[in-house]
């Protein structure tokens, strides 16, 4: 099938195709290292913020509940040793009014210890027989310390130095503080239950908040795919204000991308249009002459020019064109080419399964089509076949034909502009060419290889529908 000399410059087209390769792989690198979403963004941050509040606000709170409850037990073990010292006979040495009943209760967690200067010791009941040390600090201001107790109790001991009747003694009162402390970590822990809970709640609202506030940011998604298939030109301006700015400048890009494109593509045109005149003077002449060589590559030109102007239409176009509907349009090129063909008697046999109408532009698919058939019907024996399938996210054309094919080894030459692998057959090469301009700019792929029926050359074409 269409024959091509093999290009002379192919070692550069090598070493392009493969710095491609490599920008590629550069940007699947790139396109790995994804960045994080805005909203996970916000929900860590947010969340690491909460945490940090909560630990602080808990770690404060243990301190004022323990140091509370310090106090408190402070100011009743001062009231109790007010209690005993008023109970005590400096002469008799001993505590004749009775004083409350938890200090006559054995291991009750209330505990007193009176020492007097010259050696005398009075022990609370409860103590038992359970040892209870007082320090051996000199006379002065109160002072309190926590230690182990009997079993598990943490005792709380005030100690201070007192005289009465002209005889001193040590004082030691102590409680147990064990239950008033786990009563506040238990606190602690349903205070942190609870605020984990609430934190949790507060995530969730900030989630919600989030979505519902991006989610007006669905208007402009839905500009931009209109903007992308042709049926808007820029993005509406009902936007939220803080992204009114971004809108604006993307609107003003999007207004110089199209007068750049106009311009290019004008330029395009205009010297195409230029190079007619001329190259129509040197093709009369060269017949006149009878000078074949300059006639043929004078022609080699004007197909060059033709397929610029092509070219320049597909890429040079701002908005998309009328929507591609398969059977209606594909049916009437399928006629055209019969007609065009009709002294070889060609059967062409079309499969079609997609929706009547489609997000692709009409005359890019057209074309493509066409020039794919058309290459068919010149190498075809007497069958084509044609089957087009659109369904989730792609569409993909199959065109296959009963000619004599092509080897592997030259299939990937079939695309390059002007290459032909039999100069029997008319054309400059360029059809495949325009087919593959189209494909790349569909971001699709194109593919070749052996019909399995009907033994010529299957082309594939498959294009994302998601533009």
């Amino acid at each position: 099938m269409l024959s091509k000399s093999m290009c002379a410059d192919c070692e550069k087209r090598s070493a392009r195709s493969g710095s491609k390769r490599g920008a590629g792989r550069a940007m699947s690198s790139v396109d790995d290292i994804r960045p994080a979403s805005l909203e996970a963004g916000l929900s860590r941050v947010m969340a690491g913020l909460l945490l940090l509040v909560l630990l602080v606000l808990l770690g404060i709170a243990a301190w004022i509940g323990r140091e509370a409850a310090i106090q408190f037990a402070l100011s009743r073990l001062h009231h109790d040793a007010e209690a005993i010292i008023t109970s005590i006979d400096i002469d008799a040495q001993d505590i004749t009014t009775p004083v409350s009943p938890i200090y006559r209760q054995p291991l009750s967690g209330h505990y007193y210890l009176v020492r007097f200067d010259d050696g005398p010791e009075l022990r609370s009941r409860s103590l038992w027989d359970e040892p209870f040390q007082i320090s051996d600090a000199t006379p002065g201001p109160p002072h309190f310390w926590l230690a182990p107790g009997p079993g598990k109790q943490r005792l709380l001991i005030w100690q201070q130095h007192f005289e009465k009747g002209g005889k001193g003694f040590f004082i030691a009162i102590a409680e147990d503080v064990a239950p008033l402390l786990a009563a506040i970590w238990q606190f602690l822990w349903f205070g942190a239950i609870a605020s984990l809970v609430a934190v949790s709640l507060l995530l969730l609202a900030q989630r919600w908040l989030i979505r519902r506030a991006f989610s007006r940011l669905d208007k402009v998604r839905a500009d931009l795919r209109e903007i992308r298939e042709g049926d808007r030109e820029e993005i509406g301006s009902d936007v939220p204000a803080e992204v009114r700015p971004v809108v604006r400048e993307f609107n003003q890009l999007l207004q110089n991308w199209k007068q750049h494109h106009e311009r290019s593509h004008n330029a395009v045109g205009n010297l195409a249009h230029a190079l007619k005149t001329p190259l129509q003077l040197i093709l009369s002449e060269s017949r006149k002459r009878n000078l074949p060589a300059i006639e043929a590559q004078g022609k080699r030109m004007q197909s060059l020019i033709d397929h610029e102007l092509k070219r320049a239409r597909i890429t040079g176009r701002s908005t998309a064109g009328r929507h591609f509907s398969p059977k209606t349009d594909l049916e009437a090129l399928v006629e055209t080419m019969a007609a065009l063909h009709q002294r070889k008697g060609l059967q062409f046999t079309t499969s079609i399964d997609a929706p009547e109408r489609l997000r692709l532009d009409q005359n890019d698919l057209m074309e493509l089509t066409g020039n794919l058939l058309d290459n068919a019907a010149k190498w075809a024996q007497k069958r084509i076949r044609m089957a087009l399938k659109a369904g989730g996210d792609s569409l993909s054309l199959v065109i296959e034909d009963d000619g004599p094919g092509i080897d592997e080894n030259q299939r990937q030459a079939l695309l390059e502009r002007g290459n032909r692998l039999d100069e029997n057959h008319p054309g400059h090469g360029l059809g495949l060419a325009i087919v593959n301009d189209i494909v790349t700019l569909y971001r699709g792929k194109i593919e070749f290889d052996a019909s399995p029926e009907l033994a010529g050359l299957r082309v594939v074409v498959t294009l994302p529908l998601d533009g």
